[in-house]
């Protein structure tokens, strides 16, 4: 068994490698979120969208707090690029606060939706920062 600790390459490959498949993961659960806030001004039709969506709050939730473990760990290593994982940390970290007291349907309003869409638009300009060139996709990093 490899210590992680004592490579920060292989720190980093690991590391890139399971963050941006939990970034793609939210990435979609978020943006069906936000389609759903297209019906937000007809009630009837947002109620319904709302039932046959399939989105998972907890996921979500899940996700950032993956993300806040993986960031960290590839700050404590000094991973490439450092401000990026630094704004990986900061973003999930609020993100799962955020997310956190939305209960009820009643909470998902405008800005809800509009918050979620700029937190889409965020750990989208992250996930570009650590696909660096040379980078692969997650599916063939082993």
């Amino acid at each position: 068994m490899m210590d992680l600790t004592k490579d920060t390459e292989k720190l980093q490959e690991y590391t890139k490698k399971w963050t941006l498949t939990i970034i793609f993961l939210t990435e979609n659960h978020l943006s069906e979120l936000v389609a759903i806030g297209n019906f937000i001004e007809d009630k009837t039709k947002f109620i319904q969208v709302w039932e046959e969506t399939l989105f998972c709050k907890a996921c979500v939730q899940n996700h950032f707090l993956e993300l806040q473990g993986y960031s960290s760990e590839c700050i404590s290593g000094a991973c490439d690029p450092l401000g990026a994982w630094r704004e990986l940390q900061v973003l999930s970290s609020e993100a799962y606060d955020f997310f956190k007291p939305l209960t009820k349907i009643e909470h998902f309003t405008r800005e809800v939706f509009e918050k979620v869409q700029r937190f889409v638009v965020k750990l989208r300009n992250v996930r570009k920062k650590l696909e660096t060139k040379g980078t692969k996709s997650p599916e063939y990093i082993h």
